[in-house]
């Protein structure tokens, strides 16, 4: 048996920190919460795809191995299709294999420059991983390959307005409305911008007409209640902030809101009430933003090899807020590292408690368990891994491993190649995956001998793994691979 994988984070690019004035903070949201759109159009065309639509920004979770085997099925067959290999980058990047996306949409840019929707999925990528300065040059690119991508233009309107220029911010939002005269995101940025520049019987219009085109929309709805509130009417701000915290509960810039309009109204108990839960959640984001520093501390320090130092690094965030569950995970592989089981796997219990859909830390938790001995929990957690996140090889790997010591064959083998799927490079997945097929046979069987092969190709320190009756086979061909 391997050993257990455990699976580290990068360095994240901090998010969190302390709110600013009640209007602030907010335009991401608007822009960001559902700008996922459609590809570009190409003039190219385009490789068969089958039955999944690997058209959208964002695939579905249940989708995902099925869409990136389609994909790579897509580049075999047409490895000079740009579109071919666009596809496969999306499906990717929905799989959560940034590396490998980029990868694939580089390639189908070398195939042609002009596809709009490559340039567009760069951008979404750097955004993913925070070089935003280079995600602004990418929209642009994407608007001028596609000018009519509605996507391209919403988020090169948020680049924009993030880096102050809010006029350019405004034309595309406004060529995004000549396009799409409803869609909620141009409506909902239009509002905000004007909101900035004091326009609020504008604003508020638009705001309206963007929380009629979309069921939820938490973050309209209380830039709608600032709006209000600016035009005095305290009772239409009041409904707006309460729809807004419905929907988000957790809207620091709603509850401020409400606090506010609730004096102007009379209600100073209440407002007292509301502005003490907002000073708590600045105190958490606050809280956050420490232990996010702290946790990039120590992913640094253990990356450089500094085991001790990372280790208390993860204690300090964990200090920070005992609720972070990136930094118990962390904490967990560290002290894995240092061989220190059961601390670990105390580790990741609590991970999988702070945060019960971080599919990351359930894979974790899962090899901690199943290397003590626990299979049927491990087999568990790493069920709930690939619940969680169906794009996460590493634990379709884990969880083929436990089927496979279960004796459930045909279930390991179906893990192991959802593993492969996702990553074809994963020596361990094609050992394994080998390993499985040679059982119980009387010989060793092509498929079988051709996986381990890949497997100890890929990573020839697995040959110390390889069971002795396999490693003689290895020398000579079996009677069926003649």
């Amino acid at each position: 048996m391997q050993e257990a994988r455990i699976i580290r984070r990068r360095v994240r690019a901090s998010a969190a920190g302390a709110l600013c004035p009640p209007l602030a903070g907010i335009v991401l949201a608007v822009f960001f919460l559902a700008s996922r759109p459609v590809l570009g159009q190409v003039t190219e065309n385009a490789a068969p795809t089958g039955d999944i639509d690997l058209q959208a920004g964002s695939i579905p979770p249940s989708q995902v191995v099925a869409a990136v085997e389609a994909a790579r099925k897509a580049v075999a067959e047409h490895p000079d299709s740009a579109e071919a290999n666009l596809r496969l980058g999306v499906a990717l990047r929905s799989a959560g294999d940034q590396t490998g996306a980029e990868n694939a949409i580089s390639r189908a840019l070398s195939l042609n420059p002009n596809l709009g929707g490559a340039w567009l999925q760069k951008g979404l990528i750097s955004i993913t991983t925070g070089t935003l300065p280079a995600a602004t040059g990418f929209f642009e690119r994407a608007v001028e390959a596609d000018p009519n991508s509605v996507g391209a233009r919403l988020e090169l309107a948020a680049m924009l307005f993030r880096s102050g220029d809010f006029d350019g911010a405004r034309k595309h939002i406004e060529a995004v409305l000549q396009l799409d005269p409803n869609n909620a995101n141009a409506l909902g940025g239009l509002g905000f911008i004007q909101l900035q520049q004091g326009d609020f019987p504008a604003a508020v219009e638009n705001f309206r007409k963007a929380i009629a085109h979309r069921d939820r929309y938490p973050e309209a709805e209380q830039n709608l209640g600032h709006a209000l509130m600016r035009l005095g009417d305290w009772t239409g701000a009041r409904a707006a902030f309460e729809t807004a915290l419905r929907e988000e509960p957790d809207a620091t810039p709603a509850v401020y809101g409400l606090a506010t309009v609730l004096r102007h109204l009379g209600d100073t108990v209440q407002a007292d009430a509301e502005y003490a839960k907002a000073k708590a959640m600045l105190q958490m984001t606050g809280a956050l933003a420490r232990a996010q520093a702290d946790d990039n501390d120590g992913v640094r320090l253990w990356n450089s090899g500094d085991l001790a130092g990372a280790e208390a690094a993860f204690r300090r965030s964990i200090d920070d807020h005992p609720s972070y569950a990136e930094a118990y995970n962390n904490l967990g592989g560290v002290l894995w590292q240092q061989k220190k089981p059961e601390a670990a796997t105390r580790a990741f219990e609590l991970a999988v408690r702070a945060d019960p859909k971080f599919a990351k830390a359930h894979n974790n938790y899962g090899n901690a368990l199943m290397s003590a001995g626990n299979l049927s929990d491990a087999i568990e957690q790493f069920q709930s891994a690939v619940s969680l996140d169906p794009g996460l090889a590493t634990a379709h790997f884990s969880l083929g491993m436990g089927l496979a010591q279960q004796g459930r064959r045909e279930e390991a083998e179906t893990e192991f190649r959802k593993a492969l799927v996702l990553d074809p490079k994963m020596a361990a997945a094609h050992f394994e995956l080998g390993l499985l097929l040679a059982s119980g046979a009387s010989n060793l069987a092509p498929a079988a001998r051709s996986e381990i092969e890949e497997g100890l190709r890929l990573d020839p320190q697995l040959r110390a793994a390889l069971p002795v009756a396999i490693s003689k086979a290895l020398t000579t061909r079996s009677d069926s691979g003649q």
